[in-house]
């Protein structure tokens, strides 16, 4: 299950890997996930290092992806270890040249999807505007081979007006889609509600995913990487076995002239799934321009499509 141990949290928090935390609450380009005993650090949507529990007290494992310089450039000397502060600082040093490296391959290998992700989170989740918002990310870029799932982004609704209880909040299975080339063929639309159908009818996998969102949420918040207001007495997010997702398409910079979407959007098909008792299908629409996430934002099937072909 994606979540950090004890241990794990507190070096984060008061420990060795404190100066690292500290950094990347100071630079809103960078976003830190968790996953099983390590967390990955994006930036632009890309892996710019992962840290990883060992064995051994006060020692982790810290990784660049250097598929990220193609080009061979010189890069700062990082250890493959942290057991020490000036270890750390070492690679709190490195993250610039990290960064323009990662720049440099981005340019050429463009990943909008990923760097937008990164960016609804960091909106709806530690932004000057995110205690507004009612949606909060608890991972992007979600893979796991012992479940079968794969989400673009996993978020929890919880209501402005519902922020007393800890029990009102829902899941939400994000699938974004940039531009339009995207919307078809074997990730299209309606091949995903197919993938959602099938994970949500799996009653333990589906739990699972349930019990993984609350934990990487209240671990996030532990770790003061929400930013929203809340009943001092809640602590944590509790969701029932049952409870109903929704499922959230977000389609960024579609292009309005073009019938792509509309046909999509208008196709048979998709009447079950508008009508779905295993989940609420919904279709984002900005509040005027940007990522923050409302319920009011939500549109259903029914009301996209009326949107669409107005």
């Amino acid at each position: 299950m994606r979540q950090l141990s004890d241990k794990f949290l507190n070096d984060l928090k008061i420990g060795l890997l404190s100066p690292m935390l500290k950094r990347i609450k100071d630079d809103n380009t960078l976003m830190l996930a968790i996953r099983e005993n390590y967390v990955n650090i994006y930036y632009r949507g890309g892996n710019i290092m992962k840290i990883e529990a060992t064995n051994t007290d006060n020692t982790y494992k810290a990784f660049f992806d250097t598929q990220y310089n193609k080009t061979a450039r010189s890069l700062p000397d990082m250890p493959p270890v942290l057991s020490t502060a000036t270890d750390v600082t070492s690679w709190i040093a490195a993250l610039p040249n990290l960064k323009e490296t990662m720049d440099f391959f981005l340019s050429v290998h463009n990943k909008p999807e990923r760097e937008f992700q990164q960016l609804v989170a960091r909106e709806n989740n530690f932004s000057p505007i995110s205690n507004e918002t009612e949606y909060f990310l608890s991972d992007i870029e979600f893979a796991d081979s012992d479940i079968g799932a794969r989400f673009d982004m996993l978020a929890i609704r919880w209501q402005a007006s519902a922020r007393k209880d800890g029990s009102n909040c829902r899941p939400a299975l994000i699938e974004m889609k940039y531009g339009d080339n995207a919307l078809s063929g074997k990730a299209g639309i309606i091949e995903h509600l197919d993938d959602f159908k099938k994970f949500i009818e799996n009653k333990e996998k589906y739990g699972f995913l349930l019990d993984t969102m609350s934990n990487q949420f209240s671990q996030l918040d532990e770790l003061d990487l929400l930013n929203f207001n809340r009943s001092k007495g809640i602590t944590e997010v509790i969701f029932g076995k049952n409870t109903t997702p929704e499922i959230i398409f977000l389609l960024a910079n579609h292009n309005p002239r073009s019938t792509k979407l509309r046909k999509i959007i208008n196709d048979p098909k998709l009447d079950k799934y508008g009508q779905s008792a295993l989940f609420d299908l919904r279709f984002f629409v900005a509040s005027f321009a940007g990522y923050g996430f409302h319920s009011k934002c939500m549109l259903s099937l029914k009301e996209f499509r009326s949107l669409l072909n107005t």
